[in-house]
């Protein structure tokens, strides 16, 4: 290796090492430390860009290595200059994520939406003499990447190009799989490839169109069912596909087909705190309560007032279409339109939130289970209908949740929440 390359890789080696320790890792694990020597980043790096909004780059290796060996996420575009919907992700993540998978030798692998082929290399690498599959949608990404792949002689890696959804039933069963996009309804597939006692790494997209916002778990196949091991906040591009459009989008009120009956000033306007005073800050208890509303509200919606802001601190609430009623939270403020049904069922929601001690995503179990196969909601059990799965989340270590009290509407300042999840990740 030529010393300026190993120069820098020996660089983003100890950068690797500082953020595994930082998630609460004994640093780098040696045999990640030779993978990723061994499949060097910057051979899956064409045409990109290091920032959103930057320059379009071909890579050269005089001016672009250091960008390449950064803990940055790098966007793959298109010769048409137009950046195409898959990253290079963020290396310190997407390792740290691939550690909590446990590969091992021998292990065969997916990977639905293998994109540049470099976390699918690092696999290979880790795993010897098992076999890697990587999916990839984009053509000229899938080709490009088997290229670079054979380029460095990493023969126990496939990429073929296709629907994700379908994953790869000619690999199958696999004893590990991972899926690099933020997916809103698991494919049906995956519940008959991926191996009994196998994992699955899964980015969930967040209910009311929360942007690229998902709860990234790691599940074990357990019988007919995904059943939930640890998990963390993080940011992915949303799985694309039939079935996959739930939950992407924003709504505008004057969108939804009762507004010009209800439209007009709010008839409740009442003082919200909830974490929401700052609009560009979204988190602590407006955070919990929004996941909670996600899962147990079906009439949750995000809402899209025009301002143009990130999905992830817009305006939320509830829609009862049923009863012509809107409730909606906006920092510091509650909003009533139509008749009171909404706000409600809000301060119902509010009331048994607060009830089970203000519960963040970390206090849920979760399975995935097949739509037919889902069980009824019952005391602290809720059930979010994703299509064909179905997700059930339960309150952990709780029998029964406590009982509700006759306590206030949702208050101008609740006490915190901890929208934490088990465990901590590395990097911001």
């Amino acid at each position: 290796m030529e010393p300026e390359i190993e120069t820098h890789i020996t660089r983003f080696l100890a950068m690797l090492d500082t953020a595994f320790r930082r998630g609460g890792e004994e640093g780098l694990p040696e045999r990640f430390r030779r993978a990723v020597r061994e499949a060097p980043r910057h051979r899956f790096v064409h045409r990109f860009q290091a920032d959103r909004a930057g320059p379009v780059e071909d890579f050269d290796a005089a001016r672009h290595l250091a960008a390449v060996y950064s803990d940055r996420v790098l966007t793959h575009v298109g010769p048409d200059d137009a950046a195409l919907d898959s990253t290079n992700s963020q290396p310190s993540y997407v390792l740290w994520l691939l550690h909590r998978l446990g590969l091992e030798p021998g292990h065969r692998v997916i990977e639905i939406g293998s994109g540049s082929g470099w976390l699918a290399a690092v696999m290979g690498r880790l795993i010897g003499d098992g076999r890697v599959v990587g999916v990839e949608i984009l053509g000229a990404l899938a080709r490009r990447s088997r290229d670079d792949l054979a380029a460095l002689g990493i023969a126990n890696v496939a990429v073929v190009e296709g629907d994700g959804a379908a994953g790869h039933a000619a690999g199958a069963p696999y004893d590990r799989a991972m899926v690099t996009a933020a997916v809103w309804d698991l494919p049906a597939a995956l519940f008959d490839q991926v191996a009994e006692g196998g994992r699955l790494l899964l980015p969930i997209a967040l209910a009311g169109g929360a942007g690229r916002d998902c709860h990234v778990a790691v599940l074990r196949r357990e019988g007919d069912r995904f059943r939930m091991l640890e998990a963390v906040p993080g940011r992915f591009v949303r799985f694309t596909g039939p079935g996959q459009e739930g939950g992407a989008e924003r709504r505008r009120l004057e969108e939804l087909p009762f507004w010009p009956r209800i439209g007009g000033p709010a008839v409740l306007h009442r003082p919200l705190s909830l974490g929401l005073r700052d609009p560009a800050r979204f988190g602590g208890a407006a955070y919990a309560f929004r996941l909670f509303l996600g899962q147990t509200e079906p009439g949750f919606t995000v809402f899209d007032d025009g301002a143009g802001e990130d999905p992830a601190v817009s305006p939320f609430g509830l829609v009862d279409a049923a009863a012509r009623s809107v409730a909606l939270c906006r920092p510091g403020m509650l909003l009533s339109y139509g008749s009171p049904e909404a706000v409600r069922r809000l301060d119902a929601a509010y009331r048994r939130w607060t009830a089970l001690g203000m519960p963040g995503p970390a206090a849920f179990e979760l399975e995935v289970v097949r739509a037919e196969q889902a069980p009824r909601p019952g005391r602290g059990l809720w059930v979010e209908n994703r299509g064909a799965s179905a997700l059930v989340w339960r309150l952990a270590g709780a029998t029964s949740p406590p009982r509700v009290g006759r306590r206030a509407a949702v208050p101008d300042r609740p006490p915190p929440a901890d929208p934490g999840a088990r465990i901590r990740p590395p990097g911001p």
